[in-house]
């Protein structure tokens, strides 16, 4: 096959992207797109990230990726580099579906929210007159939470078109960050957007989360934080390094700036590390219990601290406060339980009341409901 060839250095990987024929306009804006990320010459090694495209064929060559030469061909691509750099960094890197800019008086700011909160124009506005490190995917090295620039282009969603296309950085007024490696963050931010149509009245602002709330924020914004050893430990040291998330409600990017000036109290939050029990089973087919009893799902990580638990599995993450903390910590420490064995030991543990039962029947119904226990 024919083929333009783009070589780039993305994080770390040497990367080397192909395009057959019928797609040379789109090898084209792929090299101005990520002109800053050029490799050097090529020297003969093997590239640790290949993706060969071609058009769409009954014949596609062995090994191609499909791609149609429609406008968004860009940022299916980003898309396609930003999954292959993350399936390379899984378990040793805490990796956020965040931005991350670098400020030149604030520091290193880390955006996180959901699709549609603007990470990406608010990325654009605060990287500019500092270094933009990126929109989309923030490597954060645990210990010393370093992070990786990946200064990809600026992906936005394009009114004409329908979809998102991707933005080169100059054309944005951004410069990308050239450094190996940038400083841990002064913030990490969790954007609201406010929308006139729902809040009409409300003003924007800047408040501290509780680390449990943030955690229950940020864990489903982060890429695979169960096969990292430590990671919701990790994610949690990193939290309390800033003084706490950030909840920032605003109308428009350009406000941010100012209001990032104005800050809250830095808070922080004693945890500890709950570990796997040797010999615990930590799958999520783990075998039912006997009839009659109720057990704990196994978890892959856990914190105590002091509102209760938080506990993180393949299948997500809970927050679990007071009596539903007791009742996990219970179940996991003694094994399946009956009901009966399972209201004693609460009740040995924190006093009798007069509704022991409704309330410790009504918190495994809800542990069973959201999949943290079972009953055989």
């Amino acid at each position: 096959m024919t083929a333009n060839a783009n070589r780039l250095e993305v994080a770390g990987h040497s990367v080397l992207l192909t395009f057959g024929p019928g797609l040379e306009t789109v090898a084209e804006e792929i090299d101005a797109l990520w002109y800053h990320l050029r490799a050097a010459d090529d020297d003969g090694a093997t590239p640790q990230i290949r993706l060969d495209y071609a058009l769409p064929s009954g014949d596609l060559p062995a090994g191609a990726v499909p791609l149609p030469a429609r406008p968004e061909a860009s940022y299916t691509i980003s898309g396609h580099l930003t999954r292959e750099v993350i399936r390379r960094l899984i378990g040793t890197r805490l990796l956020l579906h965040a931005g991350a800019v670098a400020h030149p008086e604030l520091g290193i700011l880390v955006l996180v929210g959901a699709s549609g909160a603007g990470k990406s124009t608010a990325s654009s506005m605060l990287g500019r007159g500092g270094a933009y490190l990126t929109d989309e995917l923030t490597i954060i090295t645990p210990g010393t939470f370093a992070l990786t620039p990946y200064p990809k282009p600026v992906s936005k969603h394009d009114p004409e078109l329908g979809a998102k296309r991707d933005l080169a950085l100059g054309g944005l007024g951004l410069r990308p960050a050239h450094e190996a490696a940038a400083p841990a963050p002064a913030m990490v931010l969790l954007l609201e957007r406010i929308r006139d149509e729902d809040e009409p009245e409300e003003g924007s602002s800047v408040t501290r989360v509780p680390l449990s709330e943030a955690l229950t924020r940020i864990v489903p914004q982060t890429s695979s934080l169960w096969a990292l050893p430590g990671g919701l430990a990790t994610l949690a040291e990193l939290l309390n390094s800033v003084g706490g998330a950030l909840e920032v409600r605003y109308r428009e990017a350009a406000e941010l700036e100012e209001l990032l000036r104005r800050l809250p109290p830095a808070e922080h939050a004693e945890t500890a590390e709950i570990e796997p029990r040797p010999g615990d089973v930590v799958t999520w087919e783990d075998t039912a219990p006997a009839p009659g009893r109720i057990a704990a799902v196994p978890f892959r990580q856990a914190l105590a601290m002091e509102s209760g638990l938080f506990l993180l599995g393949e299948h997500g993450a809970i927050h679990l406060p007071g009596l539903a903390g007791l009742v996990w910590d219970l179940l996991a420490d003694a094994g399946p339980l009956t009901f009966d064995q399972l209201e004693q030991l609460v009740v040995e543990e924190i006093g009798e009341h007069p509704e022991s039962t409704a309330l410790v029947r009504g918190t495994v119904s809800d542990l069973v409901a959201h999949g943290w226990a079972r009953r055989g």
